[in-house]
């Protein structure tokens, strides 16, 4: 598209590899962004959620965003694969039908891991669409922006218990 700052998978930011999925305002040179122009930006591929085995996906990735707070960040989404983001355009649950996994991934200038569980007993035996977004306003922010690396995704086939009593 024409937007500056867009998802590339290189070598200009890695967490333990050879390459990693990362904003660039240089076609991937490097993990850098334009602060003074607003941005919205999708990378995402499909995954399958088996019919059988469990109903929580173990979902961990190693990401890093400076940014600019609740201005400039990376947000995760697990969608139907029907579903096909548009540059510009923020993802939402209503327009996107999917979920947001964590929060607002920004203010963090060194690797850090992200571990959650995500409930897909409603889905088990679809095809879902994993979804990195970029978005960033056109005030300013600090480098680098997002980037995202190792993704794992595992279902989980026994569930932690949970409602434990002591008596």
């Amino acid at each position: 598209g024409t937007y500056p700052n867009k998802w590339f998978v290189g070598s200009a930011a890695q967490n333990g590899g050879a390459k990693s999925l990362y904003i660039s305002n240089n076609d991937g040179v490097s993990n850098s962004y334009t602060t003074n122009t607003t941005t919205t930006t999708h990378a995402y591929r499909d995954v399958v959620i088996p019919a059988t085995g469990g109903n929580q996906l173990q979902f961990n990735f190693d990401w890093k965003s400076v940014g600019e707070g609740s201005f400039d960040y990376i947000r995760v989404w697990l969608v139907p694969s029907t579903f096909t983001p548009t540059a510009g355009t923020q993802l939402t649950a209503a327009n996107s039908g999917g979920i947001q996994i964590g929060g607002n991934f920004s203010l963090q200038s060194s690797w850090i891991t992200y571990n959650g569980i995500v409930n897909v007993a409603n889905i088990l035996g679809t095809n879902r669409r994993i979804v990195f977004e970029w978005r960033n306003d056109s005030s300013g922010g600090t480098q680098p922006p997002g980037a995202i690396d190792n993704l794992n995704l595992k279902i989980i086939t026994c569930s932690a218990p949970t409602n434990l009593v002591l008596t």
